[in-house]
Order: structure tokens, then C-alpha cells, then sequence
């Protein structure tokens, strides 16, 4: 919001400048706008300068002839800083002289001596269109604006289903884990991350495995709460995983507050994810000593069982990410959409392997 729209919101009666080195013409203009508007006067340019930084008026009524800084170099001055109506009191008619307001800045003139009911109008008039041109530029701002979120909240989405798709066949989580900082990286976001596994805990940042220091403030975090924001840092904790975030911005800024948004949308697949890739781990390896019971033939089957349910899983903690994600039905629809088809298509496979899968696993 500029000074001119600042000033609009706090006075709902038009304010107007009358300047002019002539007291009874001051005087005289100040009575005939005083009917419709809260009037101050100003003997100088160099005065009428002063008073506009001081308080920013709706409108300058200005006279061409003044010692020292003329009317129309106090003009110039005037839009050199401000946007503001200003319309020219003058004695003069001639075609040269009313170009040279115009030229100087003006927004309009008129020619002395001044009838009230034209000043009147044209005073009126004026600020009126000034002030729907500040609705309408307001309202284009905030368009854009919302355009620019829009935009920037679609990328974000596409870059959050990247990492869900990219992350899937992850064999172990090292893997995982620079997926997920590389998501992070396109986000803007500075952080490390410790997974913890059944060999324990690792940690990682963008650099490899995370400093001593880095790690010994991921394992501080880890028993703080899913979420923490402490001046430029922000703890995120799951019973899988602990990220950190070093770069966050003011906490009560907008941007802090999508970062937080997307990092716990992030921080929730990847903990299903890590969840997936335990269960994978944790699976019994066949022995070449020994033959396994039950026999070789119907480990395929149980095998498509465990990674039905996964598969579930994963989309029920996509689903429950959406909340945190803030979008809409539509939105959901697409990503849904995208993530599913390929898990169907696995499931197809599976069943081909399996006859233990006749009802159907993966909810519409």
C-alpha cells in the first residue's frame, strides 16, 4: 500500500493542499472547497513540499505564479514522489501557458478568477477517478499475486509427487534420504536429515553424512514435537525420521509459513516411505542351505500380499498429507490419479504371480 492509499484508508473526507502566495486568494479558494473538503493551505512550493511529506493530500490546488520555486517546478517536484491530482489555478489563458501546466504535470487547470461550482467539479471529479484507479490497481495487484501463489503452489505439488515417484524403489536409506534433500533444495530449503533404521540412525545433508554437530542436534529434535520453529530453524520429528531446516525466514511470514506447509507434506511421505523400506529390509532372505517352509513355490504369494498392503499405505499417507498441503478436491484428484495408476499396474503384475489376491486391496 502507497502513501496516497494509506492516507484513503485512514480519512474518509478528501484532503486538499491550496497553494498560492496570495493570502486573500487562499482564503477565497479554501472557502469555496471547505463545503466538500478538509482544506489546508500552503503559502510556497517550497511550504506545500514540506506539508506533503508530512501528510499526503487527495488533491493540490496550485497557482502558476510564486517567488521563488513557481508552480509549475513545484509541480515537477511533486511527481517526482507522488501521483496525486493536481490541478493549476492560473491567470493566465493563453494555449502556451496551459500547455506548460500540462506539460509540468498537471492533471487539470483552471483559469482564475475561479468560479465555485466549476472548481468544485473539477476538484470532485478528480479525486474520484484517482481513487477508482487505486481500487483498480489495488485489486490487479492482488490478482497477480493470488496468480503468482497459484503458480507457485502447483510447482510445488508436482515437485512433492517427483519425490513420492523417484523415492518408491529406493533400496536403502541413504537413497532415500538425498531424495528427499534434493526435493528440499528445489524448495529452497537448507536442511539435514537422520533416518532411523534397524541398524540404528544415519544422517545425512546435501554435502554426504551430516557433520557431528549436525547430528547431534537432529537426535535433540527428535523427542521435540512433529513441529518446532525457533527463530531461523525449524525441527520437524517422526517416529522414522528428524529434519532440520537451518535457512527458515521470519516465522510470521508468509513464506514461513508454506515452508512449513510443504516440509510437513515432505516429511510425512518420506516417513511412510521410510516406513516401506523397513518392512522391506525386515523381510527373511532365502537360504541356499536350507529350503524355506512354506516351500519356494509360495513365497511369491505372500510376497504380493506384504507389498499390496505397502502399496496401501503409501496412498493412505498421501491422502492424509493433503490436509497439510492445503489443496483442493480437484488437485487431490490429479495427484491421486497420477500416484495410482502405476501402483495398479503393479498390482496387475502381482496378481499374476499370486492367487491369494481376489479382493480388491487399494480403496477407489
Amino acid at each position: 500500500m502507497d502513501a496516497y492509499e494509506e492516507h484513503r484508508a485512514s480519512s474518509q473526507t478528501p484532503y486538499v493542499l491550496v497553494v498560492d502566495d496570495v493570502a486573500t486568494t487562499r482564503a477565497m479558494h479554501s472557502l469555496m472547497l471547505s463545503r466538500q473538503f478538509e482544506v489546508k493551505n500552503a503559502a510556497s512550493g517550497q511550504e506545500a513540499l514540506q506539508l506533503c511529506t508530512e501528510r499526503l493530500p487527495d488533491l493540490v490546488l496550485l497557482d502558476v505564479e510564486m517567488p521563488g520555486l513557481n508552480g509549475f517546478d513545484t509541480c515537477r517536484a511533486l511527481r517526482r514522489h507522488y501521483d496525486i491530482p493536481i490541478i493549476f489555478a492560473t491567470s493566465h489563458e493563453s494555449l502556451d501557458e496551459h500547455l506548460k501546466a500540462f506539460d509540468a504535470g498537471a492533471s487539470d487547470l483552471c483559469v482564475k478568477p475561479v468560479s465555485a461550482e466549476i472548481l468544485l467539479r473539477k476538484v470532485r471529479l478528480a479525486i474520484t477517478q484517482w481513487r477508482e484507479r487505486a481500487v483498480l490497481r489495488a485489486e490487479k495487484d492482488a490478482l497477480q499475486t493470488k496468480a503468482e501463489q497459484y503458480q507457485s503452489s502447483m510447482s510445488e505439488r508436482r515437485l512433492l509427487l517427483q519425490f513420492v515417484r523417484t523415492s518408491l524403489n529406493c533400496e536403502n536409506p541413504a537413497q532415500l534420504a538425498q531424495n528427499f534433500l534434493q526435493a528440499c533444495r528445489h524448495l529452497g530449503v537448507q536442511c539435514c536429515i537422520a533416518i532411523r533404521h534397524e541398524g540404528g540412525e544415519s544422517a545425512w545433508s546435501l554435502e554426504g553424512e551430516a557433520s557431528a554437530l549436525e547430528r547431534a542436534v537432529l537426535a535433540r529434535v527428535a523427542g521435540m514435537g512433529q513441529l518446532v520453529q525457533f527463530k531461523n530453524r525449524l525441527a520437524l520429528s517422526h517416529e522414522r525420521l528428524s529434519v532440520v531446516v537451518s535457512n527458515m525466514p521470519d516465522e510470521a511470514s508468509e513464506e514461513a509459513t508454506r515452508i512449513r506447509e510443504n516440509m510437513s507434506a515432505l516429511v510425512e511421505m518420506a516417513a511412510a516411505l521410510a516406513d516401506h523400506l523397513a518392512q522391506r529390509s525386515e523381510r527373511p532372505a532365502a537360504s541356499t542351505a536350507e529350503p524355506l517352509e512354506p516351500p519356494m513355490e509360495a513365497l511369491p504369494g505372500k510376497m504380493a500380499a506384504d507389498i499390496r498392503l505397502l502399496l496401501q499405505e503409501i496412498l493412505d499417507r498421501l491422502e492424509s498429507a493433503f490436509d497439510l498441503m492445503s489443496t483442493d478436491h480437484h488437485q487431490e484428484e490429479r495427484i491421486m490419479h497420477a500416484v495410482r495408476d502405476p501402483l495398479e499396474r503393479i498390482l496387475v503384475l502381482l496378481n499374476q504371480c499370486s492367487d491369494q489376491s481376489s479382493a480388491p486391496v487399494l480403496r477407489p
